[in-house]
């Protein structure tokens, strides 16, 4: 026991250590070493730019003390970022990871030195870290929380060794920004993964994201739109750079000889400086398209690049500007020239499958951004004003589709949701804008309402009709991930598998982090046709996010007791029965059409002891 005088103060404790030293220096010593000593001092220049200091490095230990938390999250941020490019120039083989854990607590001071359980947490929450990842405690989370333009997923609490009481931990997630984030209530949750019916998008960590990774496919070539900068001063018009971006996607996805990654794929590039090469090994895209937007006193200017992303060969470049409606002719001519540029066939009939019909003025356009982006917060209160938005936008521009596809959007949210009176009745509305929608003549707005209309009709059980929706949906955009992954549940429940599990991988091309009812497709798909182990590994990146998905934990309780896994299976079935004191298993997969399917999965529940 230390004397009662010693020093004690308050810090932000930085632990990293390396992931398989051991291995490393069984195979090349020096080689070993003389990595370690140049992350060393990559460990030093970050810290030091963090206002922290490096207290210790013993091993292939390093162990760092900062005034802030703050300035201890962005250190290992930053930190992990700079190994991850370092890496790159290594063989995958000599690639040393490190795990890094921050905890903000009370240490004891002794010389140079730091001690107590503030250090010994920081020390147990970086062993439970993932291979390049950053693992927070819940008073490190706390503080920082708000403050950092970071996104966290929240792991549970930990019981951690000679820690007296469980450490809840959160680690840092290298997806959308922080504000995209809103997690619906438990309710909501279970109902979207039964139904596979869920509109909010997830993030696996990095490791399970290797682990299902899809197989690069040959065909067109594969572009990347990455998030158009804002450069309009002000942080609160980030959702017209957002939506300017999500529009040239769109309407790029329309050229039959293109393909391009869905808008929430390349979201982990927003405020992130990546270079092509970086994207390209990330994404497997050919092409890079970037740029900005900056709207002043009523006037754009739109800057906008493509590049080679395997060379980093500079293709083409552009900068527009314009007022009001001029938007959409400048979004037109930017689509038109990416095409261009990349010798693809631009036919009459393409350009009229690509070509943006604009509203009226600018300010619906502006409303349906708006009312896009308080629809993804998946709140009550945002879907209100969200359909508060698009009525406004409706008022101006009568025959706007896009107001049309997303008031369908919005009125299909509060049917799963529950937050009216008689769902019917939303699912009607929902129908009903996107027949609007579909009349309209625009190709952008069809595309859309098409794949909506999939979603509903899966919703009530229509199968067959969702998918001849979700189909047409993929006629106008080849591209739509969410299309491909709603093919993929229409499928599922009628009995298709094999089929299924094909448009789920295709979905994962554009949009390699599926929603969770994309993941819970995949998983059930996996299990039907005997592959335990891909059914697991797809519910355990659904669970990742979000550990209350009742369905998502009794799939996985199946597969584990399918590979006699029975303890594993066991506990599965324990985290059903706690989200869901009265789940049945004679009730789980109704919504599958083929009683062999309903079987075999209950049958395995039973098993696991549900």
């Amino acid at each position: 026991m230390r004397e009662p005088g010693t020093p004690r103060r308050l810090a932000a404790i930085l632990a990293a250590d390396v992931v398989g030293y051991s291995r490393l220096m069984q195979e090349d010593d020096r080689a070993t070493v003389r990595t370690l000593s140049e992350r060393r001092a990559l460990f030093a220049e970050k810290v030091a730019a963090h206002r922290g200091r490096i207290v210790n490095a013993p091993g292939d230990s390093i162990l760092a003390e900062f005034g802030s938390v703050v300035d201890a999250v962005e250190a290992a941020a930053d930190i992990q970022r700079a190994i991850g490019e370092a890496n790159a120039a290594l063989p995958e083989p000599r690639r040393m990871q490190f795990r890094i854990g921050v905890n903000l607590g009370d240490v004891l001071v002794e010389g140079d030195g730091i001690f107590g359980d503030g250090v010994n947490i920081a020390a147990r929450l970086e062993s439970l870290a993932e291979p390049g990842g950053v693992n927070l405690s819940a008073s490190a989370y706390e503080e920082v929380r708000g403050k950092v333009a970071h996104r966290f997923v929240d792991r549970g609490e930990r019981q951690m060794k000679n820690i007296a009481r469980p450490v809840r931990v959160y680690a840092l997630d290298w997806g959308a920004p922080r504000a995209r984030l809103r997690i619906a209530p438990r309710r909501a949750l279970l109902l979207a993964a039964a139904l596979a019916v869920l509109a909010a998008a997830i993030y696996g960590g990095p490791e399970l994201a290797r682990r299902l990774r899809p197989t690069p496919q040959a065909g067109p070539p594969l572009i990347a739109v990455l998030p158009f900068a804002n450069l309009s001063g002000e942080e609160k018009r980030e959702y017209f750079s957002d939506g300017v971006t999500e529009d040239i996607i769109n309407a790029l996805g329309r050229f039959s000889g293109l393909r391009v990654m869905a808008a929430s794929a390349v979201q982990a590039y927003k405020n992130r400086k990546a270079t092509p090469e970086q994207v390209s090994r990330e994404l497997g895209v050919r092409y890079i398209v970037q740029g900005s937007v900056r709207e002043a006193g009523g006037r754009l200017r739109v800057s906008v690049e493509l590049a080679d992303a395997a060379s980093g060969t500079h293709l083409w470049s552009e900068r527009y500007e314009g007022q009001g409606r001029e938007l959409f002719d400048i979004q037109d001519q930017i689509v038109r020239s990416v095409a261009g540029t990349l010798a693809v066939k631009l036919s009459a009939i393409e350009e009229r499958r690509v070509t943006l019909k604009p509203p009226e003025n600018l300010q619906a356009y502006d409303l349906v951004l708006r009312a896009r982006e308080r629809i993804a917060y998946q709140g009550r209160s945002t879907n209100r004003e969200a359909r508060a938005l698009l009525a406004q936008a409706l008022q101006l521009s009568p025959n706007y589709g896009e107001a049309y596809a997303a008031l369908a959007d919005a009125e299909f949210q509060r049917a799963v949701f529950g937050w009216i009176e008689d769902p019917a009745d939303a699912v009607h509305r929902a129908e009903e804008a996107t027949s609007r929608a579909l009349a309209l003549g625009d190709p952008g707005a069809a595309a859309r309402a098409h794949a909506l209309r999939g979603n509903l009709y899966t919703f009530i059980g229509r199968y067959d009709a969702a998918l001849a929706e979700v189909d047409r949906a993929i006629e106008l955009n080849p591209s739509d991930a969410l299309a491909h992954s709603l093919r993929a549940g229409a499928l599922l429940w009628l009995g298709r598998i094999p089929d299924s599990i094909a448009a789920s991988e295709t979905a994962r091309r554009y949009m390699p982090r599926l929603r969770p009812d994309g993941w819970f497709n995949l998983a059930l798909a996996q299990y039907l046709v005997g592959r335990y182990g891909d059914a697991i590994a797809a519910c355990d990146a659904a669970l990742e996010v979000n550990n209350e998905l009742v369905f998502v934990h009794a799939v996985r309780a199946a597969a584990l007791a399918e590979l006699g896994r029975t303890e594993e299976a066991a506990r599965a079935a324990a985290e059903v029965r706690r989200l869901d004191p009265f789940f049945k298993t004679e009730m789980f997969g109704q919504r599958l059409v083929n009683p062999a399917h309903r079987a075999a999965v209950q049958k395995a529940l039973a098993k696991a002891g549900l």
